[in-house]
């Protein structure tokens, strides 16, 4: 395998290295900037012509804190053929992904703290059979996560600016619980239109633990109930918080999370995907 170690600063071997960019790149990185899309997008010379995916963590707390910025996504889409966006609880990974042919994994964010400011370190792998190997990887982290539109991007990106505004102009005037109440209030929209997008187009939080039952049963093996819950609620934090009962488009979301991971074993046992051996549930051999 080629590849060759990279430490900071690596702001130029990034562009180097993404500027070979002919028709995809598949990047992971929790938090996303501005910043850090502009180095991106201007490293192409010929991003109209190319493909972007993105897995990221578009939670509440990661907007209205800043970390991922939503117009950032949303300059995505301005500069780059096709995107697709997904957004997955806990990612921690950064991963670029060049054409099938190119790859960097890194402790770097598209950020410019990441990309310029930050000592990070990481890897450029140039070989063909392991990126295809990690995109695979990756690929399953994308379809674990909930897939964004521009749409709702949109959305996001403006409850994210109003909160933006009302720092700017209320720290002086609004104090204490007043201050929390609102700030609250737009923690809680945002967390709305997030969940709501798990379950358009008729998709139900049962389909959801199902996918994600066969994805653990497939990359741990054998497992009892008691030892999946903590690994799918690590993957779906938002879906999985037992602090909240909600119920939105009829699907609920928190305390009742168990009952339906317990629905969602049922149903691929009915359809011969697992089985249940000496209280582990098992994949069905193909």
């Amino acid at each position: 395998m080629d590849y060759q170690l990279i430490v900071s600063p690596w702001k130029n071997k990034f562009i180097e290295t993404i500027e070979k960019t002919k028709k995809e790149i598949l990047i992971s990185s929790p938090f996303v900037s501005r910043e850090g899309v502009s180095i991106l997008s201007k490293a192409i010379p010929s991003r109209k012509s190319v493909s972007i995916s993105l897995i990221t963590n578009i939670s509440p707390k990661n907007v209205l804190g800043g970390f991922t910025d939503p117009f950032a996504l949303l300059d995505l889409y301005e500069n780059f053929n096709r995107v697709n966006v997904s957004s997955l609880g806990r990612l921690h990974a950064k991963v670029y992904l060049i054409d099938d042919r190119m790859g960097i994994i890194t402790s770097a964010n598209l950020t410019g703290g990441g990309l310029v400011g930050n000592f990070e370190y990481g890897i450029l792998i140039d070989d063909r059979e392991t990126v295809l190997s990690i995109k695979k990887d990756m690929l399953e982290y994308y379809y674990l996560g909930n897939i964004f539109e521009k749409e709702l991007l949109e959305k996001v990106g403006k409850e994210a600016l109003e909160l933006q505004k009302m720092r700017e102009y209320t720290d002086e005037l609004l104090k204490g619980t007043e201050l929390e109440r609102l700030l609250k209030s737009h923690e809680e929209r945002v967390e709305y239109e997030i969940l709501k997008n798990r379950v358009k187009d008729g998709k139900t939080i049962n389909s959801i633990f199902a996918e994600t039952i066969l994805y653990i049963l497939k990359k741990k093996g054998p497992l009892s109930t008691k030892e999946m819950h903590p690994l799918i609620q690590a993957i779906h934090p938002d879906i999985c918080d037992d602090s909240i009962d909600r119920v939105i488009n009829g699907q609920h979301f928190g305390k009742k999370w168990k009952h339906l991971v317990r629905d969602a074993q049922q149903f691929l046992k009915k359809k011969g995907l697992i089985y249940l051996k000496d209280g582990k549930w098992h994949l069905v051999a193909k």
